[in-house]
């Protein structure tokens, strides 16, 4: 297991602890339900604090001298799956433009549901499991081959909407997936292209995400352009 892929983990059972929480929990109190040390679980409390994903509120308990009482919650999202939801249901067109637009509102999303940049190197695919992870999708495999990633997910929170519109919820993944390998390109090392397609085997709940490295001297727009960026790359599918 890499460093990263470890804090990640480690990461994602603090949050935990915070969604299951009736009402906010201190940093002594995650610490103790995992058995972790205080100064690990600060650690990760202020990265998740800086990724959007929690907020910081001022205590009532006893207070320590020198260090001010703090409690944590989750912060407050917006419900994807209802907004994609109403969007399917007035999206018009064929399969493939439903899918193109949908897209586009995925790559929005990723911004609405805090998809933030991160600060340190890590590998494509643990960024992409980890953000799948933080949206609910459940992720089945992931296989890394020659630069070239794919991972097998379920559609678990769009599962219902992928009965009825598969398409809408494929645009949705690749948009939403391609909006944060490009604002995280840094931190990955490249560009990358996303492909979905549905998995034959599981029918309409579990897709394939294909991440295709993209060449150096692709005619991507320069960081910061990534709208201009994956313009350049629809029209290349």
């Amino acid at each position: 297991m890499t460093g990263s892929r470890g804090a990640g983990q480690q990461r994602a059972r603090v949050l935990k602890v915070l969604r299951e929480a009736a009402a906010p929990v201190s940093a002594r109190e995650v610490a103790d339900s995992l058995g972790l040390h205080i100064t690990t679980v600060r650690f990760h409390l202020k990265t998740l604090e800086e990724q959007g994903h929690i907020v910081r509120r001022r205590g009532t308990g006893e207070q320590r001298a020198g260090r001010p009482s703090l409690s944590y919650e989750v912060a407050p999202r917006l419900d994807y799956a209802d907004v994609v939801a109403l969007f399917a249901a007035h999206l018009g067109g064929t399969a493939a433009e439903r899918e193109s637009r949908a897209a586009l509102v995925g790559a929005e999303l990723a911004h609405r549901v805090n998809v933030a940049r991160r600060r340190t190197p890590l590998q494509v695919t643990d960024l992409v499991v980890e953000t799948l992870g933080e949206l609910g999708f459940t992720v089945r495999s992931t296989l890394m081959s020659f630069g070239r990633a794919t991972v097998q997910i379920c559609s678990c929170p769009l599962a219902e909407i992928a009965t009825t519109a598969p398409e809408v919820v494929r645009g949705i993944q690749r948009g939403l997936i391609q909006e944060v390998l490009d604002v995280n390109a840094d931190a990955i090392g490249g560009q990358f292209q996303v492909t979905v397609s549905p998995d034959a085997g599981h029918g309409d709940c579990t897709v394939n995400l294909a991440l295709e490295p993209l060449e150096k001297e692709s005619s991507c727009a320069p960081a910061g352009d990534h709208g201009a960026c994956r313009q350049a790359q629809a029209g290349r599918t």
